[in-house]
């Protein structure tokens, strides 16, 4: 009967245990401050195209990584407006079926993707311009690091217009640095 003290301690001692609460792995995010730079671009989409000599609606996949890296963002608190400043390069490749049918090199400015103003809505970054919105979920983020993804309109790339293509969806992936 020397034991029967032992069992309630140690109940009490695993509901005590049971109860704690854990802090927040990651500190909250805090947009503001230095300026963020570009450090990698990716894009990935799909689409239609009527090839010349060839059938109509063929599926084509867009490949696209970023170079020539030049781009800084600043996310200004006081009146929530985004801006950036530079450009950098997509080096776009398309392919049909397997089967590479051109590739072109699409300068983009910055103000292309980030300008207006910005929102933090849950694990969500909103930027919004005069014309339309764009949600990039936020992947992942430190103090120095912010990764986001999001689908994106590619006609706002002006150059991204090639003849007989139809895109029907454009992802981003981009990450910022400071």
């Amino acid at each position: 009967m020397r034991n029967f003290p032992f069992l309630p301690s140690m109940f009490l001692l695993l509901l005590v245990w049971g109860c704690e609460t854990t802090l927040e792995e990651n500190p909250p995010l805090v947009l503001s401050g230095e300026k963020w730079s570009l450090q990698e671009a990716t894009l990935n989409g799909r689409g239609v195209a009527s090839l010349p000599g060839g059938p109509a609606n063929v599926p084509v996949s867009i490949d696209g990584s970023g170079e020539a890296y030049n781009l800084t963002v600043e996310f200004n608190e006081m009146n929530q407006l985004v801006t950036a400043e530079g450009s950098f390069v997509f080096d776009v490749n398309l392919s049909a079926l397997g089967v590479p049918v051109g590739g072109e090199k699409i300068p983009v400015q910055g103000v292309e993707i980030f300008s207006g103003t910005w929102e933090l809505i849950n694990d969500q970054l909103l930027i919004t311009d005069l014309e339309e919105g764009v949600t990039l979920d936020i992947v992942e983020y430190s103090d120095t690091m912010l990764h986001l993804e999001g689908v994106i309109d590619a006609a706002d790339f002006e150059r991204f217009q090639v003849e007989g293509l139809t895109v029907t969806q454009t992802d981003i992936e981009i990450i910022l640095v400071r």
